[in-house]
């Protein structure tokens, strides 16, 4: 009887001290996945890469994303990377949103766009923001009212509704490595 007691005791130790197995029908629907890629290729070349620190896939038309990167690519290069603290990829429209402290760093033109949310059509190869927003490139500062719109490359960006600080100096436009 003596070592039932003991062995009961070390079983519900043991069962006490291990971690809980997640289960989506203990979390109300919750379908958690960590460290996630989702891609699409073409010709053998990724055109798109999207990661996430974690995912919630519980709703079956979108995906919650948390700290979301998706990385741009043209011609097999990285032109562009988008992030936040949130995001959601939609499957049926193919369209990921990035919200919160959201950003766009072109990686080829060396240009920093800030806007409280991105959203970025993948079929259309567009990226837009719908709010203010901040382009930054050496110390030249363009102010968009109304949001842009751009493809992948960054290198025509439409602005809606803009103002423009421009540089006391023409050497305040160059940009250092």
């Amino acid at each position: 009887m003596k070592k039932f007691f003991i062995l009961s005791c070390l079983l519900l130790i043991i069962a006490c001290a291990k971690k809980e197995n997640f289960s989506p029908d203990d979390n109300n629907g919750a379908q958690i996945a960590s460290q996630v890629s989702i891609f699409e290729s073409k010709g053998n070349q990724q055109q798109w890469l999207l990661t996430a620190q974690a995912v919630d896939f519980a709703d079956l038309t979108n995906a919650t994303l948390k700290n979301p990167i998706l990385l741009l690519k043209q011609n097999g290069q990285d032109s562009a990377r988008i992030t936040g603290d949130t995001g959601i990829f939609d499957y049926g429209n193919k369209r990921v949103t990035v919200e919160g402290n959201a950003q766009i760093n072109s990686l080829s033109e060396q240009t920093v766009i800030t806007a409280p949310r991105f959203f970025y059509d993948i079929d259309a190869d567009r990226a837009w923001s719908d709010q203010k927003t901040i382009i930054t490139r050496g110390s030249a500062k363009t102010i968009a009212r109304g949001g842009i719109e751009t493809d992948s490359k960054l290198t025509k960006i439409e602005l809606k509704n803009q103002t423009t600080r421009l540089p006391q100096d023409k050497r305040e436009l160059t940009t250092h490595p």
